[in-house]
């Protein structure tokens, strides 16, 4: 067989590798009250204001990722065909303050294999808008490798912030929701394919991790 038909035929195996995706989801709502203060006339007197901040998140509620069999995905294909999570972020009514807030990825489990350039994640508006993307090759493995362990071997990863890279106009990362609206978000996570790449190294890695999405208050003293 010639090599150019040996790559094919690894290729084609590549295509239908067992890679298991169990992404459990958790979401995290905040409902407290906090004060701001600001002076006003002599600076011997304050003003005190209540702030109300009621966020929640329908990742409580949206079914897991479970694809035992993921394949290699055209990057032009990643809207119908990458594995996706749908779900909601919403400043309830009693809401006065707008919110800040963080999507993360924590207990992860990632084979040796994928910490990939290939195993790409984003998260995106329902509009289309992509707010924040990445892939898993800058993924920190938590502990050290064993001697003579396999490629694929399952290690435990740091927990990694999906939205580090999102800026708010205050200058601090995170994303922001006004009070009182709902954003509609979708996460996807994906294995592309590389027409050019020879991508067997992939074949039998698996992915479990838990999505968290985190809010606090924006407030006057603390943008």
């Amino acid at each position: 067989m010639s090599d150019e038909n040996s790559k094919s035929s690894r290729r084609n195996i590549t295509k239908v590798i067992i890679l298991v995706v169990s992404l459990i989801v958790i979401g995290v709502s905040g409902t407290y009250a906090y004060f701001t203060m600001s002076l006003t006339g002599d600076p011997s007197e304050t003003k005190a204001t209540a702030g109300v901040f009621k966020v929640i998140s329908s990742l409580e509620d949206v079914s897991a990722i479970n694809n035992t069999r993921l394949r290699l995905v055209d990057a032009a294909d990643k809207e119908t065909k990458a594995e996706k999570l749908t779900f909601t972020v919403t400043s309830l009514p009693e809401s006065n303050v707008d919110a800040r807030y963080y999507i993360r990825l924590k207990n992860i489990e990632l084979s040796k294999n994928l910490y990939s350039p290939y195993l790409k994640w984003e998260i995106a508006k329902n509009t289309g808008e992509i707010l924040a993307s990445g892939d898993f090759s800058q993924a920190q493995r938590d502990g050290a490798a064993a001697t003579n362990e396999a490629d694929n071997v399952l290690t435990n990863a740091k927990d990694i912030d999906l939205t580090a890279s999102t800026q708010t106009t205050s200058g601090k990362n995170g994303l922001v929701l006004t009070q009182k609206t709902t954003e509609t978000l979708v996460f996807r996570i994906w294995l592309q394919d590389d027409p050019n790449t020879n991508q067997i190294d992939l074949t039998n890695g698996s992915f479990a991790g838990r999505l968290f999405l985190e809010a606090v208050p924006i407030s006057e003293i603390n943008p």
